[in-house]
């Protein structure tokens, strides 16, 4: 038995809103609001009264709209009574539909549901799928007046998300906040938290570990007459770059094979020397001289953190750092909930950092050495 959910929060994060100018019992099909001049509320319209969430929340649909008077009338008397200043959202759908697929790829063939209003007084809209044990759940809104139907959510996989992946990430730090605190922080907020994290991670893992997120060797092929090469959109740095690959074999190590120098930009535009010689603009690598035939390079590069969208992006820590991310994250809500406690959990990233560190560079056999390089002048 496997819980699909549909997160109706997503619904109201851009939408237009007002608010109720007086008290209302239930059982009304008419109330004024403060700007129904806006030409956003108009016929056919779904709003939400109140928040997802709250008891007294509802989906109603408007009949029409007196923008001079601000006047909104609905097609159904409402089922609660609503106070003053009760926020008043324009939805966007105000349905949703689930569907199964055995492979990780969205398709309409195999719906679970039909169109089933959304569960306004809770967070998510639920469905209980008993049918299935394994394979990928999905969810589309949708507009019974428009017929539109969203984009198709994340997959959902039914035998669960890995440790080290974005949903599991915040459904742990969900679970450390109050159901006050709840309401202060988006999805929104906690990916965004997350993503900078993770990239404050890598970074300071890239400084002390270069071989924990190298790429694989990747190659580069030059034509005659053009200078610069875009760079892969995951570059970090460059740790190797070398000349002498066998096209038809350019993952095979050689003693064939050497370094390629490296020459600052400012040298580059005055260089009139004997090449190669490579440079960084950007994210951009530039062969001086100007190359005249097709000449195939190798090189290695230090990998930088992808920011985290989707709640299957994994990341790709050491010795479970994952689990530190939480700590940044309770830090970055604390600062935004005025709570003097979010140092606490900034010292506890910053020593979650520092073991995954140790751990990261105990990945090899050779001690820690210091000693004098042969280039130095002394």
């Amino acid at each position: 038995m496997i819980i699909l959910e549909s997160d109706n929060r997503r619904l109201t994060l851009s939408s237009k809103y007002t608010y109720t100018v007086t008290n209302y019992p239930s059982g009304i099909t008419t109330f004024s609001v403060l700007n129904a001049t806006d030409s956003a509320y108009k016929a056919n319209e779904f709003i939400l009264l109140s928040n997802f969430g709250a008891e007294d929340a509802e989906v109603v649909q408007i009949a029409s709209v007196d923008n001079v008077t601000g006047i909104i009338n609905i097609t159904t008397p409402t089922t609660f009574a609503h106070s003053e200043s009760t926020r008043i959202s324009i939805l966007p759908y105000n349905q949703v539909r689930f569907f199964y697929t055995v492979l990780p790829v969205f398709d309409t063939v195999t719906p679970l549901t039909g169109y089933v209003n959304i569960q306004p007084s809770d967070w998510f809209t639920t469905y209980t799928d008993e049918a299935n044990s394994t394979g990928y759940g999905w969810y589309c809104f949708y507009n019974s007046n428009t017929t539109n139907l969203s984009q198709p959510s994340n997959f959902i996989p039914y035998v669960g998300f890995e440790s080290n992946t974005t949903e599991n990430i915040l459904d742990d730090f969900f679970s450390m906040l109050s159901n006050k605190e709840l309401k202060l922080v988006t999805r929104e907020d906690a990916l965004s938290w997350a993503s900078e994290a993770y990239g404050r991670m890598r970074n300071k893992l890239n400084l002390t570990n270069v071989e924990y997120s190298s790429s694989d060797i990747t190659t580069l092929t030059l034509t005659p007459g053009i200078i610069e090469y875009d760079l892969p959109t995951d570059f970090d740095h460059l740790i190797s770059f070398i000349t002498g690959v066998d096209p038809a074999n350019p993952g095979a190590w050689g003693s064939f094979k050497q370094d390629i120098e490296f020459i600052s930009l400012r040298e580059a535009y005055t260089f009139n020397g004997i090449g190669p010689r490579y440079y960084i603009r950007g994210r951009k690598i530039g062969i001086i001289p100007t190359p005249q035939t097709a000449t195939t390079y190798s090189y290695i590069y230090q990998k930088r953190a992808s920011r985290l969208t989707l709640n299957t992006d994994e990341v790709d820590l050491p010795d479970g750092g994952e689990y530190v991310i939480k700590d940044y994250m309770l830090y970055r809500a604390f600062q935004k909930f005025q709570n003097p406690q979010y140092k606490v959990y900034l010292e506890s990233y910053t020593n979650g950092i520092n073991d995954m560190i140790i751990s990261s560079v105990s990945r090899d056999a050779n001690l820690d050495s210091w000693g004098i390089q042969k280039q130095s002048n002394v």
